[in-house]
């Protein structure tokens, strides 16, 4: 499973700007916070009670899965008895989830800091090292990728150009009854494999063609969809087109690489796309190799972290990457990371050997080891500490940051986190534990992340961070997965992308490229799509 979301879902508490410590060093709680945050979610309020989108359930969804599959939305079906071709639907939302324009516009508006903050960090060598030492000690994976780090730049880097496919993944923060502005507040920040751009554009591309063929009528479908949106009677296309923001990642992501690979100035030499051997996710894949070539003429190659390890070979003098493909050897001008951030990535020696060999190559990384390192939760927590992010952009732009950042702690020797881990024991709802992890299923909710919290070592600890849980308000939707509809109390986490090329002293490229909305029913804590958690979806801007 790829880089899906996977963690807040219930009520937590609202952001606070403190990294770690004790809870005596936390801001206040506001009145009634807690109480907010233990409610059940019968007796929370709703957007919307699902009354509307029973008719729309019903006749949407064939047309809903008809252009899905006929438009790339699709997995590899998990049970292909014996036909590699068999695909099924890529889980999709019937619906676009509803937020407000100025949250949207606000975290568009942050995506170029997040890449300048990533580069800052990842050449800022002795504050990273510093900051994910605890973790190295805990975390045999998080010391491997530093070592590696360490190794090529003790050697020297022969490449200082980074591309950066980052996504920064947000929820909507809005409590009931109105008490505060809604605003998005910052789950995580991805530096690996930031997937799902090709399905978050083709999910757009398929809420735009049912709100504009379905939704201007004076049918009952039509009077519902109106409803949702909030568009009036008599609505024209146009204006129902005019609430669904335009999502470039289908673009955005491709040209980026090609700019990397014009930096890398080789012509005929191609992209590489490091992938897992049992990837059921290839559409999402595919379809910015399609773009990459349809756009810019450039071709990838796919390979496995071990199909390279026997195939590849360095030029020791020059640093060029090569690869055996087809009888002829192919130089390598980008490396695009969809693989290398899980344990599981690295069945032998070989594959680390493999990884080291691609890090000291002088072919572009995307990311680097550094960049990976930049994603780490350690880092997102150290970041959120005061003066820590100002030190990387200033006290203005660092500001603007910030005010997204939820509460966040560190762990293990030298953290003092006896008061916040009595915190979570009392009131376990609030908090979310995280690893060093990607990808989704390793975090711990609730009850299971006080149990995990009581029966670890301080050393043991030090591998994770603590998070606040953020809180979303309820909507109702369609949930679509292998052909059938539910109806059910959803929350949405939000996505942005942003694509960056430098190299530490002069930036090529530093933009935002697109969004993803993941959707999951209300109570359920992880939120894979691949998993079967969630679903995809897109903003539907509802003032």
């Amino acid at each position: 499973a790829h880089r899906h979301a996977r963690r807040q879902t219930r009520h937590g508490a609202v952001a606070r700007r403190e990294g770690s410590g004790a809870a005596p060093s936390r801001v206040a709680p506001r009145a009634g916070r807690r109480g907010m945050a233990a409610a059940p979610p019968t007796k929370r309020a709703r957007v919307g009670d699902g009354s509307a989108l029973g008719h729309v359930k019903e006749t949407l969804l064939q047309p809903a899965l008809h252009y899905a599959e006929l438009n790339g939305l699709v997995y590899v079906d998990k049970s292909p008895q014996g036909d590699p071709s068999r695909l099924t639907q890529c889980p999709v939302s019937l619906l676009p989830a509803r937020i407000p324009p100025f949250a949207f516009d606000e975290a568009v508006a942050l995506s170029p800091l997040w890449n300048i903050l990533v580069d800052k960090v990842s050449r800022d060598l002795e504050w990273l090292y510093a900051v994910l030492a605890k973790a190295t000690v805990a975390d045999e994976f998080t010391r491997r990728l530093v070592d590696i780090c360490q190794a090529v730049h003790k050697e020297g880097l022969r490449q200082k150009v980074y591309l950066g496919i980052h996504r920064s993944d947000y929820m909507l923060h809005d409590p009931p009854g109105g008490s505060e502005r809604p605003r998005f507040l910052q789950v995580e920040l991805n530096t690996v494999a930031s997937s799902m751009g090709a399905h978050a554009a083709n999910t757009t591309g398929l809420h735009r063609f049912l709100l504009e063929r379905y939704a201007t009528g004076s049918d009952a479908t039509a009077e519902a969809l109106r409803e949702y949106i909030g568009l009036p009677a008599g609505a024209s296309p146009e204006e129902a087109q005019r609430r669904l923001p335009n999502n470039p990642a289908l673009e955005a992501i491709p040209d980026a690489m090609a700019s990397a690979h014009k930096c890398y100035g080789v012509d005929g030499a191609k992209v590489l796309f490091v992938v897992q051997s049992t990837e059921r996710n290839i559409a999402d894949q595919r379809w910015l190799e399609y773009r990459l070539w349809q756009r810019h003429g450039i071709g990838a190659l796919r390979r496995t972290l071990a199909e390279i390890s026997r195939q590849a070979s360095l030029d020791e003098a020059t640093g060029r990457l090569r690869l055996a493909s087809d009888g002829a050897d192919e130089e390598v001008s980008v490396v695009y990371f969809r693989a290398g951030y899980t344990p599981e990535d690295y069945a032998s020696e070989d594959e680390w050997k493999c990884r080291l060999m691609l890090e000291r190559s002088l072919a572009i990384k995307c990311p680097s080891v550094a960049y990976q390192l930049v994603g780490a939760k350690k880092v997102q927590q150290a970041l959120a500490k005061p003066g820590a992010v100002e030190r990387f952009l200033g006290d203005v732009d660092g500001r603007r940051l910030r005010s997204c950042f939820a509460g966040l702690w560190g762990l293990g020797p030298g953290e003092d986190d006896a008061g916040i881990i009595a915190e979570v024991v009392k009131s376990p709802a609030l908090y979310v534990l995280k690893p060093q992890r990607e990808g989704g299923g390793h975090n711990f909710y609730g009850e299971d992340a006080a149990v995990k919290l009581k029966a670890m070592s301080p050393k043991e600890r030090g591998a994770y961070i603590l998070m606040e849980r953020i809180l979303p308000r309820p909507q109702a939707a369609v949930l679509t997965r292998e052909g059938k509809a539910q109806m059910a109390q959803c929350i949405s986490e939000y996505g942005f992308y942003s694509v960056f090329l430098g190299d530490g002293s002069k930036v090529y490229l530093d933009a935002h490229a697109g969004h993803l909305v993941r959707t999951k029913a209300e109570g359920v804590d992880e939120g894979g799509v691949a998993a079967g958690f969630a679903v995809i979806s897109s903003p539907v801007l509802v003032p």
